[in-house]
């Protein structure tokens, strides 16, 4: 998974690095537009967490035939619920971004990026659902391969659509809009192709009423508290992004920079977030607690002495990494800025990230949900817009890391207390039958 996520990251990076090249206003117009985007796929991963927690168990139990039900019901719902919400958010362009605070100067960028970019929402929705049920039933290399194919696709297509090198037109940022759509749809085709035809996860029957309602139940108790939860992160992100708008547009491209590589830096952690909850969910149906204990605690332990690793990379490499993104010194001393912080409380943050998606198989969604809300409603937020009125930029970044690290000691005790409820520890063994 850690190859595949890098992938998808890379995708964004890249996106980001060509962009660049463009100006500091395109720079400043991806910045914008990607927590809006990452909103959309924040509810394909709420949908994805709650198909990958039933279907592993499910898999677990030895209920083959009943997980394939289950997927198909779930696709079908998915397709038309994201068809319909991404021909919501191509209506909402205008008045959302203005209200996100873009000035005309970057709005016409990100109105023709974002245009372009919501006919392929859907299908980069139905990948990552995908993805999740590649993962429940165990076929972990066919999720990271489908993520790198959209990634490696989106990466050749970029230059040859946004500089219009050969045949193809100069299309700027439209041009790696239309980069991604056409890598989503050629990547969504081989994902469908993969989960009907090859795993058999797929049932070409009309579905009963009563089972589709039941299933979609079901997939909701987990999905609609886990699609909250993750849309949080994307939401917050926006606030962030209206919070540094009024410092300029070199801020708000810093911001985008450092965003993007925060997301890179967490590789270990979206990783272990993708596989740790089937690996809990398989084994929970197979009656192997002590498993599930001993595989999440070391899970947390390893996030932190990783990400530890991870910020003294990014200390020394600061300079250079902002220096490639930009040759503006404004932008460039935001980047720094914000890689010299926040890196330090990425540790927190993942026992965070893991927390919650552990919980979500646990069957306590709402649990994960309200560790979000402290998170980021509560800490995050809060302590950063309070931090920017003391110290500008530096303080913007300085509460969003202390609010890291309060949510981390929050996270860890409420999953401990979640495992003693559930009778979860490393002396869990199964019960003779």
């Amino acid at each position: 998974m850690i190859f595949g996520i890098v992938s998808l990251l890379l995708l964004g990076i890249v996106d980001t690095f060509f962009i660049s090249m463009l100006g500091t206003t395109q720079l400043a117009a991806i910045s914008f537009a990607i927590p809006v985007y990452m909103i959309f796929i924040s509810m394909a991963v709420g949908i994805g967490m709650a198909l990958g927690s039933i279907t592993s168990r499910l898999i677990g139990a030895h209920k083959h035939e009943q997980a394939a039900r289950f997927i198909t019901n779930t696709q079908i719902f998915s397709a038309i619920f994201a068809v319909i919400i991404s021909a919501l958010g191509y209506q909402l362009i205008g008045p959302l971004f203005r209200a996100m605070g873009a000035n005309d100067e970057v709005m016409p960028f990100i109105s023709g990026y974002m245009k372009i970019l919501m006919f392929g929402v859907p299908m980069i929705m139905l990948i990552v659902i995908a993805n999740n049920a590649f993962r429940a039933i165990g076929n972990v290399k066919a999720s990271a391969i489908f993520s790198a194919i959209l990634s490696l696709l989106n990466m050749l297509l970029d230059p040859f659509f946004i500089f219009g090198i050969g045949p193809f037109p100069e299309l700027g940022m439209r041009g790696a809009a239309l980069a991604t759509v056409v890598a989503a749809l050629l990547t969504w085709i081989g994902s469908f192709y993969t989960l009907a035809f090859r795993e058999k996860m797929l049932v070409f029957v009309r579905p009963e009423p009563a089972c589709f309602i039941a299933d979609l139940r079901e997939l909701m108790t987990i999905g609609v508290p886990a699609m909250f939860a993750n849309m949080m992160t994307p939401f917050a992100a926006t606030i962030m992004m209206v919070m540094i708008a009024r410092f300029g547009s070199e801020a708000v491209a810093g911001l985008g920079v450092g965003s993007r590589i925060e997301s890179l830096s967490l590789i270990g952690v979206f990783a272990l977030s993708s596989t740790l909850p089937m690996f809990i969910g398989q084994n929970i149906g197979a009656d192997r607690k002590d498993r599930v204990y001993q595989a999440l605690m070391s899970c947390l332990r390893f996030t932190v002495v990783f990400q530890t690793a991870v910020f003294i990379l990014l200390l020394f490499c600061s300079s250079f990494i902002a220096a490639s993104f930009s040759d503006n010194k404004e932008v460039i001393d935001v980047i720094k800025t914000f890689l010299l912080i926040l890196p330090l409380t990425y540790g927190a943050h993942g026992v965070v990230i893991l927390v919650m998606v552990s919980l979500n198989v646990l069957q306590r969604p709402r649990t994960a949900l309200f560790i979000t809300i402290i998170r980021l409603a509560v800490l995050y937020l809060p302590l950063a817009y309070i931090g920017a009125e003391i110290w500008g930029v530096t303080g913007l970044f300085c509460g969003a890391a202390c609010g890291n690290i309060i949510a981390g000691f929050v996270a860890f005790r409420i999953i401990k207390q979640v495992c003693r409820e559930q009778g979860i520890s490393a002396d869990a063994m199964p019960q003779c039958r």
